[in-house]
């Protein structure tokens, strides 16, 4: 190329508002360090969203976050009832608030409705120990064992989504009326809500759970002639974690 042409061409890149700088290192070479930069900040990235203490930590601060809210139920109760089980698990699971045992020992579903949930969750091969996670809607027990109130639901919500949220199950199985109709936002029973395929979203999160709402426990309790119905739902969930690889 003579110097005419290299000109015409510096002044055709230069049209283009492209710079004729001669750069102080070779292009491949910038590429190559530009590459790893990219390696080193997205290894920094995984090591921060994956970290178990992370998650472990920002249980903690739920914890006192939950402590610290405006809820009366706390003032009348022996123990703030927060969960129990692996915080990795992708199964969650969630009833409405604790029992006398449960706010006597501080652990979620422990007295007898407790001991028949975990029979039932063995029964398709799911066990607090190994592959479940379990909390209340409500981290108190209210007196007398009564549902939580309307005023007690609504300062506890927000706290058990974001619970969700720092979990992120893959499956969500609500146990009764009151912890399926505060977290599906529905007035439907649970007659009618554990026929229909059921969603947690969380817009603000991007989270789409799929949720499973069963009786209660203690229903079941006093209600034996639902063990029948209960057993196909069990069979349902077994069926769906299986089919969806959730665990």
């Amino acid at each position: 190329m003579n110097v005419k042409n290299i000109k015409s061409f510096i002044d055709f890149y230069k049209s283009l508002e492209i710079s004729t700088c001669i750069a102080p290192l070779p292009r491949s070479l910038e590429k190559q360090d530009q590459k790893q930069q990219v390696i080193q900040k997205s290894k920094i990235l995984k090591k921060v969203k994956f970290n178990p203490k992370n998650k472990e930590e920002k249980l903690k601060e739920l914890v006192e976050e939950i402590k610290a809210s405006n809820c009366d139920l706390k003032d009348v109760a022996t123990n703030t009832v927060f969960s129990d089980g692996h915080n990795d698990s992708k199964v969650m699971l969630i009833g409405e608030a604790p029992g006398a045992e449960e706010d006597l020992i501080g652990k979620p579903f422990v007295g007898q409705a407790g001991k028949l949930l975990d029979k039932m969750m063995e029964s398709i091969n799911l066990s607090r120990r190994k592959n479940f996670y379990i909390t209340n809607l409500v981290f108190w027990r209210p007196p007398g064992n009564r549902n939580p109130n309307k005023e007690e639901i609504s300062t506890c919500l927000p706290l058990t989504k974001k619970h969700i949220s720092i979990i992120k199950p893959k499956m969500l199985i609500l146990l009764g009326n009151v912890a399926s109709q505060a977290i599906l936002s529905s007035k439907e029973g649970i007659s009618v809500m554990r026929k229909k395929e059921n969603y947690y979203i969380d817009r603000d999160l991007s989270l789409k759970i799929p949720v499973k709402t069963i009786f209660h426990p203690a229903y079941l309790l006093r209600n034996p002639i639902e063990k029948k119905t209960m057993w196909s739902d069990l069979l349902d969930i077994d069926e769906f974690i299986l089919t969806n690889n959730i665990i």
